[in-house]
Protein backbone atom coordinates (compact mmCIF):
# COMPACT_ATOMS: atom_id res chain seq x y z
CA UNK A 1 0.00 0.00 0.00
CA UNK A 2 1.35 3.31 -1.00
CA UNK A 3 2.51 5.72 1.89
CA UNK A 4 -0.29 8.14 1.37
CA UNK A 5 -3.08 5.79 1.16
CA UNK A 6 -2.07 4.30 4.24
CA UNK A 7 -1.80 7.94 6.12
CA UNK A 8 -5.67 8.57 5.04
CA UNK A 9 -6.65 5.53 6.44
CA UNK A 10 -5.31 6.11 9.56
CA UNK A 11 -7.13 9.53 9.43
CA UNK A 12 -10.58 7.83 8.66
CA UNK A 13 -10.16 5.33 11.77
CA UNK A 14 -8.90 8.04 13.82
CA UNK A 15 -12.24 10.42 13.36
CA UNK A 16 -14.41 6.92 13.53
CA UNK A 17 -13.49 6.56 17.30
CA UNK A 18 -11.41 4.14 18.77
CA UNK A 19 -12.67 0.46 19.04
CA UNK A 20 -10.41 -0.80 21.75
CA UNK A 21 -8.56 0.31 25.14
CA UNK A 22 -6.13 3.39 23.23
CA UNK A 23 -2.82 4.50 24.27
CA UNK A 24 -2.96 8.11 25.06
CA UNK A 25 0.67 9.95 24.78
CA UNK A 26 1.05 13.78 24.21
CA UNK A 27 3.74 15.27 22.71
CA UNK A 28 5.58 16.01 26.10
CA UNK A 29 4.57 12.56 27.37
CA UNK A 30 7.51 9.63 28.23
CA UNK A 31 5.19 7.32 29.56
CA UNK A 32 1.61 6.02 27.29
CA UNK A 33 -1.82 6.12 29.19
CA UNK A 34 -4.12 3.07 28.74
CA UNK A 35 -7.41 4.45 28.00
CA UNK A 36 -10.47 2.22 29.41
CA UNK A 37 -12.89 0.20 27.04
CA UNK A 38 -15.69 1.63 28.39
CA UNK A 39 -14.71 5.47 27.56
CA UNK A 40 -15.68 4.91 23.97
CA UNK A 41 -16.81 8.71 23.77
CA UNK A 42 -12.84 9.14 24.24
CA UNK A 43 -11.21 10.03 21.95
CA UNK A 44 -7.52 9.83 22.07
CA UNK A 45 -5.48 12.38 22.98
CA UNK A 46 -2.60 11.55 20.33
CA UNK A 47 -0.73 14.73 19.14
CA UNK A 48 -1.75 15.69 15.62
CA UNK A 49 0.82 16.77 14.92
CA UNK A 50 2.59 13.57 15.74
CA UNK A 51 1.55 11.56 12.28
CA UNK A 52 2.58 13.96 9.76
CA UNK A 53 6.29 13.94 11.53
CA UNK A 54 6.26 10.08 11.65
CA UNK A 55 5.01 10.00 8.18
CA UNK A 56 6.37 12.80 6.59
CA UNK A 57 9.71 12.18 8.08
CA UNK A 58 10.84 8.61 7.16
CA UNK A 59 13.62 8.10 9.84
CA UNK A 60 10.66 7.82 12.35
CA UNK A 61 7.76 5.46 12.39
CA UNK A 62 5.15 3.47 13.80
CA UNK A 63 5.73 -0.29 13.73
CA UNK A 64 2.57 -2.11 12.62
CA UNK A 65 2.30 -5.54 14.53
CA UNK A 66 -0.23 -8.52 14.62
CA UNK A 67 -1.52 -9.11 18.51
CA UNK A 68 -3.08 -12.08 17.60
CA UNK A 69 0.11 -13.53 19.04
CA UNK A 70 -0.79 -12.29 22.08
CA UNK A 71 -3.20 -13.40 24.79
CA UNK A 72 -3.35 -9.60 26.19
CA UNK A 73 -3.80 -6.64 24.80
CA UNK A 74 -0.16 -4.76 24.46
CA UNK A 75 0.80 -3.12 27.49
CA UNK A 76 1.41 0.48 27.04
CA UNK A 77 3.47 0.85 29.86
CA UNK A 78 7.35 1.75 28.66
CA UNK A 79 10.30 1.52 30.96
CA UNK A 80 12.98 4.06 30.77
CA UNK A 81 15.61 1.93 29.66
CA UNK A 82 13.42 1.26 26.54
CA UNK A 83 13.90 4.82 25.68
CA UNK A 84 16.64 4.99 23.29
CA UNK A 85 17.80 7.46 20.26
CA UNK A 86 18.54 4.71 18.20
CA UNK A 87 16.22 3.56 15.32
CA UNK A 88 14.70 0.67 14.94
CA UNK A 89 16.37 -1.90 12.85
CA UNK A 90 13.16 -2.77 10.79
CA UNK A 91 13.01 -1.22 7.18
CA UNK A 92 10.08 1.35 6.26
CA UNK A 93 9.16 -1.15 3.18
CA UNK A 94 9.08 -3.85 6.10
CA UNK A 95 6.54 -1.79 7.54
CA UNK A 96 4.58 -1.06 4.82
CA UNK A 97 3.96 -4.68 3.68
CA UNK A 98 3.01 -5.73 7.46
CA UNK A 99 0.53 -2.62 7.65
CA UNK A 100 -0.84 -3.57 4.09
CA UNK A 101 -1.52 -7.49 5.18
CA UNK A 102 -3.89 -6.21 7.78
CA UNK A 103 -5.73 -4.22 5.16
CA UNK A 104 -8.96 -6.02 5.50
CA UNK A 105 -8.89 -5.80 9.72
CA UNK A 106 -8.77 -3.42 12.37
CA UNK A 107 -5.33 -1.25 12.21
CA UNK A 108 -3.80 -2.11 14.83
CA UNK A 109 -0.80 0.42 16.24
CA UNK A 110 1.87 -0.80 18.76
CA UNK A 111 3.78 2.24 20.02
CA UNK A 112 7.70 1.57 19.36
CA UNK A 113 10.28 3.75 21.14
CA UNK A 114 10.73 7.12 19.25
CA UNK A 115 13.66 9.10 18.47
CA UNK A 116 12.95 12.37 21.04
CA UNK A 117 15.43 14.50 19.39
CA UNK A 118 13.28 14.71 16.50
CA UNK A 119 10.68 17.35 18.76
CA UNK A 120 12.95 18.04 21.52
CA UNK A 121 17.09 17.55 19.81
CA UNK A 122 19.83 17.62 22.19
CA UNK A 123 22.49 20.21 22.28
CA UNK A 124 25.23 19.81 20.23
CA UNK A 125 27.92 20.71 23.16
CA UNK A 126 25.98 18.44 25.77
CA UNK A 127 26.26 15.70 23.31
CA UNK A 128 29.59 15.88 22.37
CA UNK A 129 30.32 16.21 26.06
CA UNK A 130 28.49 12.78 26.61
CA UNK A 131 30.71 11.28 23.89
CA UNK A 132 33.83 12.64 25.42
CA UNK A 133 33.22 11.21 28.85
CA UNK A 134 31.60 7.88 27.31
CA UNK A 135 34.54 7.30 25.06
CA UNK A 136 37.46 8.76 26.66
CA UNK A 137 40.29 5.82 27.22
CA UNK A 138 41.65 6.82 30.39
CA UNK A 139 45.40 6.55 31.22
CA UNK A 140 47.12 5.76 34.50
CA UNK A 141 49.86 8.31 34.39
CA UNK A 142 50.78 6.61 37.39
CA UNK A 143 51.46 3.20 37.24
CA UNK A 144 53.48 4.07 34.10
CA UNK A 145 56.51 5.27 36.33
CA UNK A 146 59.25 3.79 38.27
CA UNK A 147 59.55 3.16 41.83
CA UNK A 148 62.00 5.30 41.86
CA UNK A 149 60.81 8.25 40.17
CA UNK A 150 57.53 7.78 42.43
CA UNK A 151 59.65 8.08 45.56
CA UNK A 152 61.63 11.06 44.60
CA UNK A 153 58.03 13.09 44.04
CA UNK A 154 56.71 11.61 47.22
CA UNK A 155 59.38 12.64 49.33
CA UNK A 156 58.40 16.82 48.96
CA UNK A 157 54.69 15.34 50.50
CA UNK A 158 53.32 16.05 54.00
CA UNK A 159 53.26 13.15 55.87
CA UNK A 160 49.49 13.59 56.09
CA UNK A 161 49.62 13.07 52.52
CA UNK A 162 51.52 9.97 52.40
CA UNK A 163 48.95 9.23 54.78
CA UNK A 164 46.08 9.24 51.97
CA UNK A 165 47.81 8.18 49.12
CA UNK A 166 48.69 4.69 50.98
CA UNK A 167 44.42 4.79 51.19
CA UNK A 168 43.98 3.79 47.12
CA UNK A 169 46.07 0.65 45.74
CA UNK A 170 48.84 -1.58 46.82
CA UNK A 171 51.41 -0.48 45.05
CA UNK A 172 51.39 3.04 46.54
CA UNK A 173 50.58 1.75 50.07
CA UNK A 174 54.12 -0.15 49.41
CA UNK A 175 55.50 2.69 47.69
CA UNK A 176 54.42 5.08 50.97
CA UNK A 177 55.71 2.69 53.73
CA UNK A 178 59.19 2.74 52.75
CA UNK A 179 61.94 3.98 55.10
CA UNK A 180 63.16 6.74 52.70
CA UNK A 181 59.76 8.78 53.17
CA UNK A 182 59.77 7.97 57.05
CA UNK A 183 63.44 8.45 58.01
CA UNK A 184 63.12 12.17 59.82
CA UNK A 185 59.17 12.75 61.17
CA UNK A 186 58.36 15.91 62.89
CA UNK A 187 55.19 15.46 65.30
CA UNK A 188 55.80 18.65 67.36
CA UNK A 189 52.62 20.21 68.73
CA UNK A 190 50.39 17.07 67.98
CA UNK A 191 48.47 14.76 70.11
CA UNK A 192 49.11 11.17 68.89
CA UNK A 193 47.97 7.50 69.90
CA UNK A 194 50.76 5.29 71.20
CA UNK A 195 49.11 2.96 68.40
CA UNK A 196 49.87 5.28 65.52
CA UNK A 197 53.05 6.16 67.05
CA UNK A 198 53.98 2.46 66.48
CA UNK A 199 52.66 2.55 62.99
CA UNK A 200 55.42 5.44 62.63
CA UNK A 201 58.00 4.20 64.11
CA UNK A 202 57.89 0.68 62.48
CA UNK A 203 58.22 2.36 59.17
CA UNK A 204 61.74 2.51 59.69
CA UNK A 205 62.18 6.06 61.68
CA UNK A 206 65.58 7.40 62.29
CA UNK A 207 65.47 10.88 63.37
CA UNK A 208 61.79 11.87 65.37
CA UNK A 209 60.70 15.64 66.78
CA UNK A 210 58.14 15.43 69.41
CA UNK A 211 58.32 18.87 70.94
CA UNK A 212 55.69 19.25 73.22
CA UNK A 213 53.79 16.28 71.56
CA UNK A 214 50.58 14.60 74.01
CA UNK A 215 51.06 10.84 73.47
CA UNK A 216 47.71 9.29 74.68
CA UNK A 217 47.56 5.65 75.98
CA UNK A 218 49.66 3.59 78.63
CA UNK A 219 51.85 1.70 75.94
CA UNK A 220 52.82 1.22 72.55
CA UNK A 221 52.93 -2.40 71.87
CA UNK A 222 50.59 -4.23 70.10
CA UNK A 223 49.09 -7.51 71.91
CA UNK A 224 49.22 -9.69 68.52
CA UNK A 225 52.90 -8.68 67.32
CA UNK A 226 56.10 -10.61 68.71
CA UNK A 227 59.20 -8.46 69.77
CA UNK A 228 60.49 -5.74 67.69
CA UNK A 229 63.05 -3.48 67.93
CA UNK A 230 63.20 0.64 66.32
CA UNK A 231 65.71 1.87 63.98
CA UNK A 232 65.38 5.43 66.04
CA UNK A 233 68.67 7.35 66.96
CA UNK A 234 67.60 10.63 67.70
CA UNK A 235 64.78 11.30 69.93
CA UNK A 236 63.51 14.43 71.00
CA UNK A 237 60.82 14.32 74.13
CA UNK A 238 61.40 17.94 75.18
CA UNK A 239 58.56 19.14 77.21
CA UNK A 240 56.49 16.08 76.07
CA UNK A 241 53.05 14.89 77.87
CA UNK A 242 53.51 11.55 78.38
CA UNK A 243 52.86 8.56 81.25
CA UNK A 244 55.69 6.85 82.40
CA UNK A 245 54.22 3.36 81.67
CA UNK A 246 54.10 4.10 77.63
CA UNK A 247 57.96 6.47 78.10
CA UNK A 248 58.93 2.77 79.00
CA UNK A 249 57.47 1.27 76.56
CA UNK A 250 58.82 3.03 74.21
CA UNK A 251 62.25 3.42 75.35
CA UNK A 252 62.45 -0.80 75.80
CA UNK A 253 62.10 -1.03 71.74
CA UNK A 254 64.80 1.25 71.24
CA UNK A 255 68.66 -0.03 70.85
CA UNK A 256 70.36 2.71 68.54
CA UNK A 257 69.82 5.36 70.51
CA UNK A 258 72.94 7.83 69.21
CA UNK A 259 71.16 11.34 71.21
CA UNK A 260 67.92 11.11 73.71
CA UNK A 261 66.20 14.57 75.04
CA UNK A 262 63.84 13.94 78.09
CA UNK A 263 63.32 17.24 79.49
CA UNK A 264 60.73 18.01 82.46
CA UNK A 265 59.98 13.88 81.91
CA UNK A 266 59.32 11.82 85.07
CA UNK A 267 62.06 8.88 84.94
CA UNK A 268 62.20 5.79 86.93
CA UNK A 269 65.45 2.96 87.60
CA UNK A 270 63.48 0.78 84.79
CA UNK A 271 63.58 3.70 82.18
CA UNK A 272 67.38 3.71 83.18
CA UNK A 273 67.78 0.11 82.79
CA UNK A 274 66.53 0.53 79.66
CA UNK A 275 67.94 3.25 78.77
CA UNK A 276 71.83 1.14 79.56
CA UNK A 277 70.57 -1.50 76.49
CA UNK A 278 71.55 1.75 73.99
CA UNK A 279 75.47 1.05 73.86
CA UNK A 280 75.82 4.13 71.08
CA UNK A 281 74.20 6.94 73.37
CA UNK A 282 76.68 9.40 73.68
CA UNK A 283 74.31 12.68 74.38
CA UNK A 284 71.55 12.21 77.00
CA UNK A 285 69.55 15.74 78.31
CA UNK A 286 67.92 15.66 81.34
CA UNK A 287 67.08 18.71 82.61
CA UNK A 288 64.43 19.50 85.01
CA UNK A 289 63.57 15.84 85.13
CA UNK A 290 61.96 14.15 88.08
CA UNK A 291 62.22 10.80 90.04
CA UNK A 292 66.13 10.17 89.72
CA UNK A 293 67.36 8.63 92.52
CA UNK A 294 71.30 7.03 93.25
CA UNK A 295 70.65 3.68 91.55
CA UNK A 296 69.55 5.45 88.47
CA UNK A 297 72.71 7.69 89.13
CA UNK A 298 74.66 4.11 89.33
CA UNK A 299 73.57 3.37 85.97
CA UNK A 300 74.08 6.67 84.51
CA UNK A 301 77.64 6.47 85.47
CA UNK A 302 78.72 2.60 85.56
CA UNK A 303 76.78 1.39 82.60
CA UNK A 304 76.68 4.48 80.12
CA UNK A 305 80.24 4.87 79.12
CA UNK A 306 80.11 6.28 76.18
CA UNK A 307 78.50 9.33 77.01
CA UNK A 308 80.18 12.41 75.68
CA UNK A 309 77.00 15.50 76.71
CA UNK A 310 75.02 14.98 79.59
CA UNK A 311 72.79 17.93 80.93
CA UNK A 312 71.91 17.18 84.80
CA UNK A 313 70.54 20.52 85.07
CA UNK A 314 67.72 21.62 88.45
CA UNK A 315 67.01 17.81 87.98
CA UNK A 316 66.31 17.78 91.70
CA UNK A 317 69.38 15.57 92.78
CA UNK A 318 69.91 15.08 96.61
CA UNK A 319 73.46 15.80 97.92
CA UNK A 320 74.02 12.32 97.94
CA UNK A 321 73.58 11.73 94.62
CA UNK A 322 75.45 14.60 93.39
CA UNK A 323 78.55 13.62 95.32
CA UNK A 324 78.40 10.47 93.72
CA UNK A 325 78.21 11.46 89.99
CA UNK A 326 80.92 13.41 90.39
CA UNK A 327 82.87 11.04 92.31
CA UNK A 328 82.19 8.35 89.41
CA UNK A 329 81.12 10.43 86.55
CA UNK A 330 83.16 9.02 83.35
CA UNK A 331 85.99 9.98 81.27
CA UNK A 332 84.41 10.25 77.88
CA UNK A 333 82.10 13.12 79.26
CA UNK A 334 83.49 15.97 76.76
CA UNK A 335 80.04 18.63 77.86
CA UNK A 336 78.50 18.96 80.99
CA UNK A 337 75.61 20.90 82.96
CA UNK A 338 75.29 20.74 86.84
CA UNK A 339 73.24 23.64 87.86
CA UNK A 340 71.01 24.24 89.89
CA UNK A 341 72.55 22.55 92.65
CA UNK A 342 72.72 25.19 95.15
CA UNK A 343 73.28 23.53 98.29
CA UNK A 344 75.03 20.00 97.11
CA UNK A 345 77.94 21.22 94.74
CA UNK A 346 80.34 22.02 96.85
CA UNK A 347 84.77 22.81 96.32
CA UNK A 348 85.21 19.05 96.98
CA UNK A 349 82.52 18.09 94.32
CA UNK A 350 84.41 20.20 91.56
CA UNK A 351 87.72 18.92 92.37
CA UNK A 352 86.66 15.42 92.02
CA UNK A 353 84.68 15.77 88.96
CA UNK A 354 87.90 17.43 87.22
CA UNK A 355 90.34 15.15 88.36
CA UNK A 356 88.02 12.10 86.67
CA UNK A 357 86.38 14.08 83.17
CA UNK A 358 89.85 15.39 81.70
CA UNK A 359 88.54 15.82 78.38
CA UNK A 360 85.86 18.19 79.73
CA UNK A 361 84.91 21.27 77.43
CA UNK A 362 82.10 22.81 78.34
CA UNK A 363 81.54 23.02 81.99
CA UNK A 364 78.73 24.42 83.43
CA UNK A 365 78.22 24.92 87.76
CA UNK A 366 75.65 27.89 87.42
CA UNK A 367 73.64 28.27 90.95
CA UNK A 368 75.99 26.75 93.13
CA UNK A 369 75.82 28.95 96.42
CA UNK A 370 78.78 27.23 98.19
CA UNK A 371 81.76 27.45 95.05
CA UNK A 372 84.52 29.37 96.13
CA UNK A 373 87.62 30.15 94.77
CA UNK A 374 88.92 27.27 94.76
CA UNK A 375 86.99 25.89 92.19
CA UNK A 376 88.05 28.14 89.56
CA UNK A 377 91.30 26.83 90.65
CA UNK A 378 90.90 23.22 90.11
CA UNK A 379 89.37 23.79 86.84
CA UNK A 380 92.25 26.18 85.99
CA UNK A 381 94.57 23.13 86.99
CA UNK A 382 92.70 19.92 85.65
CA UNK A 383 90.50 20.76 82.72
CA UNK A 384 93.12 21.41 79.95
CA UNK A 385 90.77 21.38 77.07
CA UNK A 386 88.33 23.74 78.24
CA UNK A 387 86.39 26.48 76.24
CA UNK A 388 83.57 27.25 77.95
CA UNK A 389 82.95 27.78 81.42
CA UNK A 390 79.92 29.24 83.30
CA UNK A 391 80.06 30.32 87.22
CA UNK A 392 76.41 32.31 86.93
CA UNK A 393 74.91 33.79 90.26
CA UNK A 394 78.05 31.69 92.13
CA UNK A 395 78.41 34.41 94.55
CA UNK A 396 80.73 33.04 96.93
CA UNK A 397 83.69 33.56 93.97
CA UNK A 398 85.56 36.58 93.89
CA UNK A 399 85.37 38.31 90.43
CA UNK A 400 88.99 38.98 91.26
CA UNK A 401 89.84 34.90 90.95
CA UNK A 402 88.20 34.85 87.23
CA UNK A 403 91.26 36.69 86.25
CA UNK A 404 93.36 33.52 86.60
CA UNK A 405 91.63 31.68 83.48
CA UNK A 406 93.19 34.42 81.14
CA UNK A 407 96.17 31.32 81.66
CA UNK A 408 93.56 28.79 80.32
CA UNK A 409 94.80 27.95 76.57
CA UNK A 410 91.27 26.91 75.09
CA UNK A 411 89.26 29.17 77.31
CA UNK A 412 87.27 31.77 74.81
CA UNK A 413 84.16 32.20 77.00
CA UNK A 414 83.25 32.89 80.53
CA UNK A 415 79.28 33.08 82.24
CA UNK A 416 79.07 34.91 84.98
CA UNK A 417 75.61 36.52 84.95
CA UNK A 418 74.42 37.92 88.16
CA UNK A 419 78.25 38.19 89.71
CA UNK A 420 79.09 41.96 88.51
CA UNK A 421 78.03 44.95 87.10
CA UNK A 422 78.60 46.53 83.87
CA UNK A 423 81.81 48.11 85.31
CA UNK A 424 82.98 45.08 86.68
CA UNK A 425 82.62 43.50 83.21
CA UNK A 426 84.75 46.10 81.59
CA UNK A 427 87.74 45.67 83.97
CA UNK A 428 87.01 41.83 83.81
CA UNK A 429 87.10 42.21 80.63
CA UNK A 430 90.51 44.28 80.38
CA UNK A 431 92.25 41.67 82.53
CA UNK A 432 91.07 38.76 80.40
CA UNK A 433 92.17 40.21 76.87
CA UNK A 434 89.94 40.18 73.49
CA UNK A 435 90.62 35.91 73.49
CA UNK A 436 87.82 35.55 76.08
CA UNK A 437 84.30 37.05 75.44
CA UNK A 438 82.13 37.56 78.65
CA UNK A 439 78.60 36.93 79.32
CA UNK A 440 77.36 35.72 75.56
CA UNK A 441 75.17 32.06 76.46
CA UNK A 442 72.67 33.23 79.13
CA UNK A 443 71.07 29.64 78.72
CA UNK A 444 72.83 26.54 78.51
CA UNK A 445 72.85 24.59 75.61
CA UNK A 446 74.83 21.31 76.33
CA UNK A 447 73.29 18.46 75.04
CA UNK A 448 69.69 20.23 74.04
CA UNK A 449 68.42 19.23 70.42
CA UNK A 450 67.32 22.79 69.56
CA UNK A 451 68.92 25.73 70.40
CA UNK A 452 68.04 29.53 69.09
CA UNK A 453 66.17 30.23 65.69
CA UNK A 454 66.74 26.62 64.70
CA UNK A 455 63.50 24.98 65.28
CA UNK A 456 62.94 22.61 62.32
CA UNK A 457 65.91 20.18 63.15
CA UNK A 458 67.08 18.31 66.09
CA UNK A 459 71.33 18.78 66.80
CA UNK A 460 71.68 20.15 63.61
CA UNK A 461 69.66 17.45 61.46
CA UNK A 462 66.36 18.36 59.97
CA UNK A 463 63.18 16.87 60.74
CA UNK A 464 61.05 18.35 58.03
CA UNK A 465 61.20 17.60 54.71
Amino acid sequence: MEPSKVKERYQAWKHQGPTRSLARCDSTDLFPQVVPQNQLNIHSHICPKAPEVLFDNRSTYFNGVDDDQYQQPVSARVSTGSLSRQLSSTSLNQSMNRMSSSENGPLRIRFRPLDLSVIAPMKENRARSYNSITNMKHKDYINSLSDELILSIFKYLPRASLAAMSQTCRRLRSLTHDPILWCRVDMSRKHVEGCYLRDVLLRGTVVLKMYQTTIHGSSIYSPNRNTWFTKLQFLDLTLATISPECLLSLISVCRSLRKLSLETLPLSLAIFEKLASNAQLDTLNLTMCTGIDLDCCSILTGQMKHLRYLNLGWTQLSDQCVHFICRTIQASIEQLTLTGFRQGMTDECVENLTRRAVRLRVLDLSDSSLLTDKSVASVLRNCLHLEHIAFSRCYAIAPIAYASLKQSRHLTSLDIFGVVDDRGLQKLHSLLGSSIALNQQRFSYVARPTYGLRRTSIWGLRTRP
